[in-house]
């Protein structure tokens, strides 16, 4: 009888600490995540500094697969219009005639009879 009353004081003792700590705050553990504060990528245009500052919440194996697929996904769009941008301009500039000698350029029109 007395082994019970030990085994129930000690299980209800542990029951109060746990609730003290739960209550109180863990010095150095920083408070739980308790909703979501992902902020994604705006749309448009996206900078150096923005893929920076972003955080994604962590989850129980590492950062929530969900936020990292769309902000991958994002800059990969990103990344594709960059790349579609140059490889338009490069073919406009190819498609420039370039006087070397320093002359103004003249339009085909104007050049008479050469």
């Amino acid at each position: 009888m007395i082994l019970i009353l030990v085994i129930v004081g000690v299980v209800a003792l542990g029951a109060v600490a746990a609730a003290l700590v739960l209550r109180s705050g863990v010095p150095g553990v920083p408070d739980p995540v308790t909703t979501e504060s992902f902020e994604p990528l705006p749309r448009g245009g996206v900078s150096a500094e923005q893929v920076t500052d972003v955080q994604f919440d962590q989850a129980v194996r590492g950062y929530r697969m969900s936020q990292v697929d769309t902000v991958l996904d994002r800059l990969a769009d990103e990344l594709r219009e960059r790349d579609a941008e140059i490889d338009r301009l490069r073919g406009e500039l190819a498609e420039t005639p370039v006087d070397f000698t320093g002359g103004s350029p003249m339009p085909e029109r104007d050049r008479g009879d050469l």
